[in-house]
């Protein structure tokens, strides 16, 4: 079964630095997709969840279960290895700026 997961997936890629690439993995990036309702809940400093959606992402930041926006970045495959490998992240809300919406996306430790 190389490659493949009992659920149809491909498996997680082993990680290049192991566990401690994915504790120190930090990405600072703008959302995409923002939903602008939820958007309005969100404060500045405001710690909130990142989950992957299924193995291959797209990687959400959520808010009370609803979808804030989607992460966008040059490390987004390193971020879903991670996160396939067990690594919980979290987002901080650095900048809200009308649509617009960054974040600090680091591991939770």
């Amino acid at each position: 079964m190389s490659g493949i997961t009992p659920k149809g997936g491909k498996a997680p890629r082993p990680i290049e630095g192991g566990a401690d690439y994915c504790l120190n993995l930090v990405i600072r990036t703008n959302l995409s997709s923002v939903n602008e309702d939820v958007l309005k809940k969100v404060e500045v400093g405001e710690v909130l969840p990142v989950a992957a959606e299924g193995i291959e992402g797209p990687v959400r930041v959520l808010k009370e279960g609803n979808i804030l926006g989607t992460v966008l970045s040059g490390l987004l495959l390193e971020l879903i290895n991670c996160i396939n490998n067990g690594t919980e992240y979290e987002a901080t809300i650095l900048k809200i700026d009308g649509a617009i919406c960054q974040v600090k996306i680091a591991a939770i430790k």
